[in-house]
């Protein structure tokens, strides 16, 4: 997603303050030279054993103005192994509907920030702009 006339030291703030809300915890945060970095995280032990590791990374690059933001989101749909297991214990049709519910919560989490991230760009300068955000799955990369 590109970014235009947007304060990004104001704009991080805001994610940082979004994502906790969110019960993120914060656990890594870099910025330097055009370069701002967020990685938060939700689990624990629990999560681990059931799959529901959280893990969200925001990175914002840019020069004059123009930046790029780039969402990547972890462990959504993918720490399955288990809970498909024990789902599967029950029957094939509960492992597919753990899978299922697993990429649900990532899709609406995806699209629930952009949706966020519009309006808040739009409250921090008028004159910002925002493009679409453009899905890149990891196969691509």
């Amino acid at each position: 997603m590109n970014l235009t006339n947007v304060d990004v030291d104001n704009l991080v703030t805001s994610i940082k303050q979004h994502l906790q809300e969110l019960r993120l915890q914060i656990i890594h945060e870099d910025n330097h030279d055009n370069y701002w970095s967020i990685k938060a995280h939700k689990g624990g032990k629990l999560a681990t054993v059931t799959g529901s590791i959280r893990d969200v990374e925001i990175l914002i690059v840019g020069t004059n103005n123009q930046y790029e933001l780039t969402l990547r989101t972890g462990a959504w749909g993918r720490d399955i192994a288990i809970p498909a297991l024990l789902a599967s214990a029950l029957s094939l049709a509960g492992a597919v509907a753990v899978a299922a519910a697993d990429a649900y919560r990532a899709h609406k989490f995806e699209k629930d920030f952009w949706d966020w991230l519009n309006k808040q760009v739009s409250l921090i300068s008028n004159k910002a702009t925002i493009s679409q955000p453009k899905i890149v799955n990891p196969q691509e990369l």
